[in-house]
Protein backbone atom coordinates (compact mmCIF):
# COMPACT_ATOMS: atom_id res chain seq x y z
CA UNK A 1 0.00 0.00 0.00
CA UNK A 2 0.97 3.58 -0.42
CA UNK A 3 1.06 5.99 2.31
CA UNK A 4 1.55 9.40 1.48
CA UNK A 5 1.95 12.15 4.25
CA UNK A 6 0.73 15.54 2.72
CA UNK A 7 -1.16 19.21 3.32
CA UNK A 8 -2.79 19.86 0.89
CA UNK A 9 -2.13 23.59 0.29
CA UNK A 10 1.72 23.28 0.27
CA UNK A 11 3.10 23.63 -2.88
CA UNK A 12 4.98 20.10 -2.71
CA UNK A 13 2.12 18.30 -1.84
CA UNK A 14 -0.22 19.64 -4.31
CA UNK A 15 1.78 18.18 -7.58
CA UNK A 16 2.07 14.94 -5.76
CA UNK A 17 -1.61 15.10 -5.04
CA UNK A 18 -2.49 16.04 -8.92
CA UNK A 19 -0.48 13.42 -11.09
CA UNK A 20 -1.70 10.62 -8.47
CA UNK A 21 -5.45 11.42 -8.87
CA UNK A 22 -5.16 12.04 -12.44
CA UNK A 23 -3.61 8.61 -12.77
CA UNK A 24 -6.20 6.87 -10.69
CA UNK A 25 -3.13 5.96 -8.09
CA UNK A 26 -4.46 4.95 -4.59
CA UNK A 27 -3.12 6.77 -1.99
CA UNK A 28 -3.54 6.30 2.32
CA UNK A 29 -3.50 9.94 2.62
CA UNK A 30 -2.25 10.99 5.97
CA UNK A 31 -2.86 14.98 6.59
CA UNK A 32 -0.50 17.25 8.37
CA UNK A 33 -2.04 20.72 8.60
CA UNK A 34 1.25 22.48 8.38
CA UNK A 35 -0.36 25.77 9.91
CA UNK A 36 -0.96 23.49 12.89
CA UNK A 37 2.51 22.33 13.24
CA UNK A 38 1.64 18.65 12.88
CA UNK A 39 4.58 18.39 11.48
CA UNK A 40 6.32 19.25 14.84
CA UNK A 41 5.01 16.49 16.91
CA UNK A 42 7.61 14.51 18.52
CA UNK A 43 8.08 11.09 16.22
CA UNK A 44 7.77 12.75 12.95
CA UNK A 45 11.48 13.29 12.68
CA UNK A 46 11.77 9.85 12.12
CA UNK A 47 9.62 9.60 9.06
CA UNK A 48 10.85 12.99 7.75
CA UNK A 49 14.21 14.03 9.59
CA UNK A 50 13.84 17.60 7.48
CA UNK A 51 9.86 17.78 9.23
CA UNK A 52 8.82 18.15 5.53
CA UNK A 53 5.70 17.23 3.29
CA UNK A 54 5.23 15.13 1.34
CA UNK A 55 6.31 12.25 2.30
CA UNK A 56 5.58 8.28 0.15
CA UNK A 57 5.86 5.32 2.35
CA UNK A 58 5.70 2.20 0.25
CA UNK A 59 6.35 -1.30 1.96
CA UNK A 60 8.45 -0.52 3.71
CA UNK A 61 10.42 2.10 1.94
CA UNK A 62 10.39 5.62 2.62
CA UNK A 63 10.64 8.82 0.05
CA UNK A 64 10.67 12.63 0.94
CA UNK A 65 11.08 15.55 -1.94
CA UNK A 66 7.80 15.65 -3.97
CA UNK A 67 10.14 15.56 -7.70
CA UNK A 68 11.25 12.22 -6.28
CA UNK A 69 7.87 10.86 -5.06
CA UNK A 70 6.71 12.18 -8.89
CA UNK A 71 8.86 10.14 -10.56
CA UNK A 72 8.54 6.67 -8.11
CA UNK A 73 5.18 6.91 -8.82
CA UNK A 74 5.49 7.79 -12.62
CA UNK A 75 8.03 4.42 -12.73
CA UNK A 76 6.21 2.32 -10.64
CA UNK A 77 2.52 2.96 -12.63
CA UNK A 78 5.06 3.23 -16.39
CA UNK A 79 3.23 6.66 -16.43
CA UNK A 80 3.51 8.57 -19.71
CA UNK A 81 4.11 11.52 -17.93
CA UNK A 82 7.64 10.23 -17.49
CA UNK A 83 8.76 8.73 -20.76
CA UNK A 84 10.88 5.36 -21.29
CA UNK A 85 13.04 7.38 -24.08
CA UNK A 86 16.13 8.60 -22.45
CA UNK A 87 16.40 11.67 -24.09
CA UNK A 88 12.23 12.49 -23.98
CA UNK A 89 13.00 11.69 -20.17
CA UNK A 90 16.10 13.74 -19.45
CA UNK A 91 14.15 16.72 -20.50
CA UNK A 92 11.42 16.12 -18.20
CA UNK A 93 14.45 16.00 -16.01
CA UNK A 94 15.74 19.11 -16.83
CA UNK A 95 12.67 21.36 -16.37
CA UNK A 96 12.02 19.76 -13.27
CA UNK A 97 15.65 20.49 -11.85
CA UNK A 98 15.03 23.82 -13.67
CA UNK A 99 11.69 24.53 -11.15
CA UNK A 100 13.45 23.49 -8.28
CA UNK A 101 16.91 24.91 -8.45
CA UNK A 102 16.30 27.99 -10.37
CA UNK A 103 12.85 29.17 -10.88
CA UNK A 104 11.32 28.65 -6.69
CA UNK A 105 14.36 30.34 -5.61
CA UNK A 106 13.48 33.84 -7.28
CA UNK A 107 9.54 32.99 -7.84
CA UNK A 108 8.68 31.10 -4.78
CA UNK A 109 11.11 32.41 -2.16
CA UNK A 110 12.33 35.67 -3.60
CA UNK A 111 8.84 36.82 -4.68
CA UNK A 112 5.92 35.13 -3.29
CA UNK A 113 7.03 33.64 0.18
CA UNK A 114 7.79 37.17 1.85
CA UNK A 115 4.49 38.20 1.18
CA UNK A 116 2.93 35.70 3.04
CA UNK A 117 5.02 34.33 5.53
CA UNK A 118 6.54 36.64 8.42
CA UNK A 119 9.02 33.80 8.77
CA UNK A 120 10.82 34.71 5.22
CA UNK A 121 10.55 38.68 5.36
CA UNK A 122 13.40 41.08 5.95
CA UNK A 123 13.40 44.31 7.43
CA UNK A 124 11.46 46.76 5.61
CA UNK A 125 14.37 48.40 3.27
CA UNK A 126 16.16 45.42 2.73
CA UNK A 127 12.82 43.19 1.98
CA UNK A 128 11.90 46.52 -0.72
CA UNK A 129 15.61 45.82 -2.29
CA UNK A 130 15.71 41.91 -2.16
CA UNK A 131 11.72 41.65 -3.96
CA UNK A 132 13.15 44.06 -6.67
CA UNK A 133 16.39 41.56 -7.08
CA UNK A 134 14.37 39.28 -7.40
CA UNK A 135 10.95 40.12 -9.35
CA UNK A 136 13.40 41.10 -12.45
CA UNK A 137 15.14 37.14 -11.74
CA UNK A 138 11.98 35.99 -11.71
CA UNK A 139 10.97 37.63 -14.85
CA UNK A 140 13.58 36.11 -16.50
CA UNK A 141 12.59 32.86 -15.46
CA UNK A 142 9.21 33.14 -16.65
CA UNK A 143 10.26 34.65 -20.01
CA UNK A 144 12.26 31.57 -20.78
CA UNK A 145 9.57 29.54 -19.58
CA UNK A 146 6.87 31.51 -22.00
CA UNK A 147 9.55 30.73 -25.22
CA UNK A 148 9.51 27.36 -24.11
CA UNK A 149 6.03 26.28 -24.19
CA UNK A 150 5.57 28.67 -27.54
CA UNK A 151 7.71 25.96 -29.16
CA UNK A 152 5.66 23.04 -28.58
CA UNK A 153 3.11 23.35 -26.16
CA UNK A 154 0.41 23.39 -24.92
CA UNK A 155 2.86 22.30 -22.51
CA UNK A 156 5.79 22.42 -20.92
CA UNK A 157 7.54 19.98 -23.49
CA UNK A 158 4.69 19.60 -26.64
CA UNK A 159 1.79 18.37 -27.20
CA UNK A 160 1.64 15.56 -24.05
CA UNK A 161 1.66 16.39 -19.90
CA UNK A 162 4.86 15.56 -18.00
CA UNK A 163 5.98 15.37 -14.31
CA UNK A 164 7.32 18.94 -15.46
CA UNK A 165 4.18 20.11 -15.84
CA UNK A 166 2.32 18.54 -12.41
CA UNK A 167 5.58 20.29 -10.87
CA UNK A 168 5.71 23.16 -12.41
CA UNK A 169 2.23 24.73 -12.22
CA UNK A 170 2.31 23.91 -8.77
CA UNK A 171 4.87 26.34 -8.32
CA UNK A 172 3.43 29.12 -10.86
CA UNK A 173 0.21 28.86 -9.24
CA UNK A 174 1.44 29.89 -6.20
CA UNK A 175 1.61 32.93 -7.22
CA UNK A 176 -2.47 33.22 -7.26
CA UNK A 177 -2.19 33.82 -3.31
CA UNK A 178 -0.93 37.19 -3.66
CA UNK A 179 -2.41 37.98 -7.20
CA UNK A 180 0.68 37.91 -9.45
CA UNK A 181 0.32 38.94 -12.89
CA UNK A 182 1.20 36.77 -15.36
CA UNK A 183 -0.07 38.79 -17.94
CA UNK A 184 3.60 39.86 -19.53
CA UNK A 185 3.86 36.04 -20.20
CA UNK A 186 0.85 34.88 -22.10
CA UNK A 187 2.00 31.33 -23.20
CA UNK A 188 2.83 30.79 -19.42
CA UNK A 189 -0.88 31.99 -19.10
CA UNK A 190 -2.91 29.79 -21.60
CA UNK A 191 -0.26 26.35 -20.10
CA UNK A 192 -1.44 27.53 -16.31
CA UNK A 193 -5.34 27.83 -17.79
CA UNK A 194 -4.50 24.24 -19.61
CA UNK A 195 -3.61 23.25 -16.25
CA UNK A 196 -6.27 24.27 -14.64
CA UNK A 197 -8.76 22.63 -16.99
CA UNK A 198 -7.76 19.40 -15.75
CA UNK A 199 -10.71 17.38 -14.33
CA UNK A 200 -9.11 16.81 -11.13
CA UNK A 201 -7.59 20.17 -10.38
CA UNK A 202 -10.77 22.08 -8.64
CA UNK A 203 -10.54 18.85 -5.86
CA UNK A 204 -6.96 18.41 -5.61
CA UNK A 205 -6.76 22.38 -4.81
CA UNK A 206 -9.38 23.12 -2.51
CA UNK A 207 -7.93 23.51 0.52
CA UNK A 208 -5.29 25.87 -1.68
CA UNK A 209 -8.26 27.55 -2.26
CA UNK A 210 -9.33 28.01 1.08
CA UNK A 211 -5.77 29.24 1.79
CA UNK A 212 -6.71 32.04 -0.90
CA UNK A 213 -10.07 33.11 0.66
CA UNK A 214 -8.57 33.74 3.77
CA UNK A 215 -5.85 35.41 2.73
CA UNK A 216 -8.29 37.71 0.72
CA UNK A 217 -10.33 38.26 4.17
CA UNK A 218 -7.69 39.36 6.06
CA UNK A 219 -6.80 42.24 3.92
CA UNK A 220 -3.92 44.07 1.63
CA UNK A 221 -1.00 41.43 1.65
CA UNK A 222 2.38 43.69 2.60
CA UNK A 223 3.95 45.25 -0.28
Amino acid sequence: MLKLYFDPVTTTSRPVMLFATDEGIALELVHLDISAGDHLVPGFEQISPNRFVPVLEHDGFRLSECSAILKYLAELHYSAAYPGDPKARARVNQWMDWFIGLFSKDYNYGCIYPRLLPAYRLSEAAEAERRAWHMASAARRLSILDRQIAEGGPFILGPEITLADYLGASFVTLGDLVEFDLSPWPHVRRWIATMKARPSWDEVHAGFYGWHAAIRAQGPLAA
